[in-house]
């Protein structure tokens, strides 16, 4: 790397973080706070000189604000929560009011010390409970925002059915953000594009998965929650226009912010329990004549908070355990081979295990600083792999265990405030061989090499399908992110220029580390004819070939991170507010900046170059690969954001808003440490036959039953020279941009807030794996002169090149309503209609280690839907209270479906496979007569609650999740001229399945 750069940047960083905190002093996290403004009249009369403080009810937290010469009053970083607004002015008169603020949000109060106080436009009624007395406040509605938010409350979460306790489910709740299970994993989509776009932060803390996919740190592979729920106060969905202060995201943000001690001590515990018999068969399995695979759950968990030092020091705790115990089957598609197979058949038990703790100390030093520290420490592990065409033997353990701290301090002078925070992160994922001492079995399907010749014509590396496999798995795997970062933000409210500006900047500096080692093919797997066809071996015992992975070094790669922006929410009059913004993020190691390509690829490019009527196909370069270790860093991320809102009769009751920026995100580790890695996988393959010699185009070994001992097959092996790949990682690399347009309007109804936004999007910069060595521009792909044939045989026919040509585009309608939950009626309702056309091209892979084999770049490749087009989708909840103190509330899912690829198709673009990608769409059935989706899902609790004596509560829970059975087709028969085309191979989780669930609390 450029270590002069690398030095300067990271000095220009520190020198920022130096002078805000030397302006201001400490500070607290970004992303978890909320804002109240206002203007203090005395009756028709803007009141200057007066003093504003807000005291948080539940703790007794003050914060402090002085009134401008135009009466106007901001109060910045606010915990979300209720709080007792009260004005003095200079000569004494005073006004108070209650109100409850949400994440995030820019709340508006005025007050009149001549009359009292008034909220600009509606608000509605919450709650903060102090033993036995209950506060209640005004929520505020957020209406003059830019950003297109959905705030999901503790209410919510608290009281909404689920199954899993994944406080990011509710991310669903938001227009354009789609949560997808299956019994591995749990994504969230949002924009049209894939997981790893989205970005959560918990209590300011940046929780991005740095090395892997699925978006957030712990989330990939992982049937558990990346945070217990019980520890969540509310969390803030941004759909678009997210302001500069957001990071490392392209499509959606996620910011939570996580519960506190009050002044009155507070706790629950809670019990859920799902029996095996209470989860429906899905209709694949039914169909296939297999027993069902039944699921035991059981999650526990505990919290508590309370005052160490009334209205100074406070301790909040919890804890939360899964224990989940799925039943996967083994089965055959090709069951004529079932006898074969009878021993390796059936079912087996894969359990999954996972422990959350969370602790935090709140400490208000004075009325002007506050410090909170907190960590968290999450272990899980689950056994996979054994299921579908794989034995019981080829389970794997999967192991996860993540470790955060968060020091964050405030500090609120007389005319800024300033919010510092020191956080520490370690994620890592294992997964490790349970069988390791049995060789793994690969049952195959040989196609015949000729179809004109008669006779089978074998060729080894011609497979039609593999059958089954059995034995010990072959692949590990142990990957670990870690990052410390430091952040200030420095905020200055109510500066006057045209209008009032609330100016925030900020600086971040993380140190980055990233560990990866992946034992891939470590243990030998031996391959077998399952038809046992006499051209071949005629034995279903003597095995066609052995492969072996050698042992790679791991990679261990240090990558420096830096972020500044500056923003400007500019209230140029009562009813037009401005938000302008810039961003600037930099990476010194994204993409193996240090790493310099071996002697012997450059050699070998270099002899293909100059072989004779032979060069590369024009759209690679050799020299635009070949790194002497010194790659440049990309400087360019510079991210401009801009918003508007305009209160049409400035009574925040019709606000027409919109807004447009640019979002860089960041690609993950896992891509680049191909090229570290994939050269020296060496690949070790020996061929065997009856007799040795020639057959299926491979030199053969005359077969001895003491291969298949570790003393008979380790001098073969040590004897085979096996063979990498080569892939190369471009030095100029840019990581992947987004630029989002919106403009909507919010209409206040009474206690409705509704909105409709227009919405779209242009994703530029996504990575894939290409071929380099083709045989011309359009085509050849597989034709080209490889490495072997210029006396490289150390490496495979392919040569792969990162290209991120790849392009996205999105356009969207968002329509929501939403009435609140309060204590006054018992009632609130929500829901979110989201019509989205999302088109790409190239790759059709979706993770981080994306290929393309069909196409030479994207530009060759025609635009399609994406994946994650879902052309329409509902998602309603809501929650009524009922007498003798039944809660009843649910979701409601309704979707068109994702669109799947058609085999064989008839209108297939030329140039290309005989496939259109994504153009099917699943068949739609009646959710209710005349309304068809082709996923429905309706999930209800039942909540009966009991007061009893001393302020505590017990209550009985029953969730009923898909509850009429619905079947959604996750995959399906693509091909248009099979008998079956269209028809459903495999379901979404979950079926129809109950839960019972005891909580009690104080």
């Amino acid at each position: 790397m450029n270590q002069f750069n690398t030095r300067n940047l990271a000095l220009a960083a520190a020198s920022a973080l130096a002078l805000s905190m030397a302006v201001a002093g400490g500070a607290s996290a970004q992303n978890a706070t909320t804002t109240l403004r206002g203007s203090v009249y005395d009756g028709q009369t803007a009141e200057a000189g007066a003093t504003v403080v807000a005291t948080e009810v539940s703790t007794g937290y003050a914060t402090r604000s002085r009134v401008g010469a135009d009466g106007r009053y901001v109060l910045s970083g606010l915990r979300p929560g209720t709080y007792r607004v009260q004005v003095t002015s200079a000569d004494g008169q005073t006004a108070e009011q209650t109100v409850t603020l949400s994440l995030g949000q820019v709340g508006t109060l005025n007050l009149d010390v001549a009359g009292g106080a008034a909220a600009t436009g509606q608000a509605t009624a919450g709650a903060t409970e102090l033993g036995d007395i209950v506060v209640t406040g005004r929520r505020m509605f957020e209406v003059r925002t830019p950003e297109v938010a959905t705030n999901v409350t503790q209410q919510q979460i608290n009281n909404l059915p689920q199954i899993s306790r994944n406080f990011l489910n509710f991310a669903a709740l938001a227009p354009g953000l789609r949560v997808t299970e299956d019994d591995t994993e749990r994504t969230i989509s949002a924009g049209g594009q894939t997981a790893q776009a989205i970005n959560v932060f918990i209590d300011g803390q940046n929780r991005k998965s740095l090395i892997n996919d699925g978006g957030v740190a712990g989330q990939d592979d992982s049937r558990g929650t990346p945070f217990p729920q019980g520890a969540v106060q509310e969390f803030r969905v941004i759909s678009q226009n997210f302001k500069a202060e957001y990071e490392q995201a392209g499509s959606a943000i996620i910011t939570a912010v996580t519960r506190s001690g009050t002044n009155e001590f507070h706790g629950d515990a809670f019990v859920f329990y799902q029996d095996p018999d209470w989860v429906a068969q899905d209709e694949i399995s039914r169909r296939r004549g297999a027993e069902k695979a039944p699921v035991r759950r059981l999650q526990y968990g505990a919290s508590l908070g309370g005052p160490i030092i009334q209205d100074r020091l406070h301790f909040f705790g919890a804890y939360e355990r899964k224990d989940e115990d799925r039943i996967a089957q083994s089965f055959l598609n090709r069951t004529e081979y079932n006898d074969f197979f009878a021993a390796d058949l059936g079912t087996v038990s894969t359990p999954y295990e996972q422990d959350v703790f969370f602790g935090k100390l709140s400490w208000q030093i004075d009325d002007r600083q506050r410090l909170e520290l907190s960590t968290e420490y999450k272990t899980e592990e689950d056994i996979r792999g054994a299921s579908g065409q794989n034995a019981p033997s080829r389970a794997a353990r999967n192991n996860g265990e993540t470790q955060a701290f968060n020091l964050r301090h405030q500090f609120q002078g007389q005319h800024f405030l300033n919010e510092f925070s020191i956080d520490y992160l370690k994620s890592s994922y294992e997964q490790s061989v349970i069988n390791g001492l049995d060789y793994g079995r690969e049952y195959v399907i040989f196609r015949d090499d000729s179809a004109t010749t008669p006779g089978l014509q074998y060729n080894i590396n011609n497979r039609d399908s593999t059958v089954f496999t059995a034995g010990g798995r072959a692949d590990a795997q142990f990957l670990q992110q870690k990052s410390t970062t430091i952040r200030n933000d420095l905020t200055i409210p109510d500066l006057a220029w045209m209008g009032t500006h609330t100016i925030k900047m900020g600086a971040k500096y993380s140190m980055q580390n990233y560990f990866v080692q992946k034992d891939f093919g470590r243990n030998p797997t031996f391959v077998y004819d399952i038809e046992a066809r006499p051209e071949i071996n005629g034995s279903r015992t003597i095995p066609v070939a052995v492969n072996l992975g050698v042992a790679v070094p791991p990679a261990d790669v240090d990558n420096n991170v830096i972020g500044l922006y500056i923003q400007d929410d500019w209230q140029i009059t009562d009813k037009l507010e401005l938000n302008l913004g810039i961003r600037w993020d930099y990476e010194d190691n994204a993409v193996n900046n240090d790493y310099r390509t071996p002697d012997s690829i450059r050699n070998m490019l270099a002899a293909i170059q100059n072989l004779p009527g032979y060069d590369f196909p024009s759209y690679f370069n050799p020299s635009d690969y070949i790194s002497n270790g010194d790659r440049k860093a990309f400087k360019g991320a510079f991210q401009p954001r801009f918003g508007f809102s305009y209160d049409v009769f400035g009574d925040e009751q019709t606000v027409i808003f919109g807004g447009a920026g640019r979002y860089y995100d960041r690609i993950g580790f896992n891509f680049a440490f191909d090229e570290r890695f994939k050269p020296f996988q060496f690949n070790k393959t020996i061929y065997f036959s009856n007799t040795g010699g020639p057959r299926g185009g491979q030199q053969t070994i005359a077969w001895d039953p003491r291969y298949l001992t570790p003393a008979g097959l380790d001098p073969l092996l040590a004897a085979s020279p096996g063979a990498g790949e080569v892939f190369l990682v471009k030095n100029d690399f840019e990581p992947p941009r987004t630029d989002q347009f919106n403009i909507g309007v919010r209409q206040k109804f009474g206690r409705w807030q509704t909105a409709l936004t227009l919405a779209a999007g242009h994703t530029e910069g996504e990575s894939a794996w290409y071929i380099a060595n083709a045989l011309n521009e359009t085509g050849g792909r597989f034709n080209g002169p490889t490495p072997g044939s210029v006396g490289f045989s150390q490496f495979r026919n392919l040569i792969f090149f990162q290209n991120t040509d790849k392009e996205r585009d999105y356009k969207a309608i968002y329509l929501t309503a939403d009435k609140p939950y309060n204590a006054e009626d018992r009632w609130g309702f929500n829901v979110a209609y989201t019509y989205m056309d999302a088109t790409q091209n190239g790759s059709r892979d979706n993770g981080y280690g994306a290929f393309d084999f069909d196409y030479n770049t994207p530009g060759q490749s025609p635009k399609y839907r994406s994946s994650t087009d879902e052309r329409h989708r509902i998602v309603a909840s809501g929650t009524l209270g009922l007498p003798a103190d039944f809660l009843l509330s649910g979701i409601v899912t309704l979707g068109s479906g994702l669109p799947y690829n058609i085999n064989d198709c008839p209108n297939a673009p030329a140039g290309g496979p005989n496939i259109c990608w994504n153009a099917g769409n699943p068949e739609k059935r009646a959710f209710f007569p005349g309304f068809n989706f082709a996923y429905r899902q309706v999930d209800l609790r039942l909540t009966k609650g009991f007061d009893v004596f001393g302020g505590q509560r017990v209550e009985f829970i029953a969730d009923a999740i898909n509850i009429f059975n619905f079947t959604n087709f996750k995959s399906f028969d693509t091909g248009f001229n099979n008998a079956r085309y269209g028809a459903g191979t495999e379901v979404y989780l979950p079926t129809r399945s109950f839960q019972v669930g005891l909580r009690y609390s104080f």
